[in-house]
């Protein structure tokens, strides 16, 4: 059996620790992870207790990592969306190759930047759009480019955010305003971007695009509502944004893994009494949309219709592929 490939997590929060941490885990004889970079006390210490990380490979920043020695082949970015692109500039002028979490930049410029980057320092650059290595999505892509629907015309696609998901990462999470992670079509939805571009295969001409921020501000709620949850709210009992109920049930994973390193009750209750998943959705400091469509024009006349919102019932994506033979709908959850 080959030796796994090693790495350095720079980020070891929810996605870091959650989902690459404990794919090594899994699969140890594919990655074992040598080193972890993160701000955080808890968030690190925990990171390299799971993977066995000594403490002189321990950084409380990446740039602390980076100055050193390279120390394994790759390192794998999730840090927050404003740092992508200086922490991977220096991941590959330090010689790994990067696996970084979407979206990989901000701003057109920026993603041209780490392309050249990686270009120029002959290492790989791969972002974490993995929805295209999933069963549904690559058996979609294996349909409609199999010419069973005929000519594809038009595309229908929905991003379905769950209004508990949009409560709590894009009002209340690191996700919520534009200035310190992204737009909400960048922080959520480039997913579906490369998906539709991947599948359909062909340049998108032109775009046009309508939303806003409808329901979560502070004018749809009234003088007597408090800052935050556990501050004696009157509607707190039927309010569905209620974090008493999101956060203190007995459900302990993701999203309420996130609020505190120490899922005890006394430990989440006290992360909602005076952290930012506590308070009240109509009193937080969001702007980033909860609903936008996006239409699109691709070569052919082949158009899309995109659409994400945050008040769904369920936590999915739909989509429909009309062809000249036939359609194709999909629900992935």
């Amino acid at each position: 059996m080959p030796n796994p490939m090693e790495a350095v997590m720079v980020g070891a929060g929810s996605r870091g620790y959650a989902a690459y941490g404990a794919y090594a885990l899994r699969h140890p004889h594919e990655i074992k992870f040598v080193a972890v970079a993160e701000p955080f006390d808890e968030k690190r210490e925990r990171f390299a207790a799971s993977h066995g990380i000594p403490p002189e490979r321990c950084f409380r920043s990446w740039e602390d990592l980076l100055e050193g020695r390279q120390i394994a082949t790759a390192l794998v970015n999730c840090t927050m969306d404003a740092h992508h692109v200086p922490s991977t500039m220096a991941a590959l002028k330090a010689g790994y190759h990067v696996l970084l979490e979407k979206p990989m930049a901000t701003t057109p410029g920026d993603c041209l930047r780490l392309v050249r980057a990686a270009e120029g320092s002959r290492r790989i650059l791969q972002i974490c759009h993995v929805l295209r290595y999933t069963s549904f999505f690559s058996t979609l892509y294996d349909i409609v480019n199999s010419g069973r629907l005929g000519e594809i015309v038009t595309v229908e696609h929905k991003e379905n955010v769950a209004y508990w998901h949009m409560a709590h990462s894009f009002v209340r999470g690191n996700w919520r305003r534009t200035d310190t992670s992204s737009p909400m079509l960048l922080s959520k939805c480039c997913h579906d971007l490369d998906i539709l571009s991947w599948v359909i295969g062909r340049r998108c001409k032109r775009v046009s695009s309508f939303g806003s921020l409808t329901h979560f501000r502070p004018d749809r709620a009234g003088p007597e509502i408090p800052e935050r949850c556990t501050d004696g709210c009157p509607i707190e009992q039927e309010c569905p944004y209620s974090a008493m109920k999101q956060y203190l049930g007995p459900h302990i994973g993701w999203p309420v893994s996130v609020i505190s390193v120490d899922t005890s009750y006394e430990a989440r209750l006290e992360a909602i009494k005076t952290g930012p998943y506590g308070r009240c959705v109509y009193r937080c400091d969001n702007d980033v949309v909860d609903h936008q469509v996006v239409n699109m024009e691709f070569e052919g006349g082949l158009t899309v219709s995109f659409t994400m919102h945050g008040h769904s019932h369920e936590n999915c994506r739909t989509m429909r592929y009309s062809g000249t033979k036939a359609t194709l709908r999909g629900h992935e959850l």
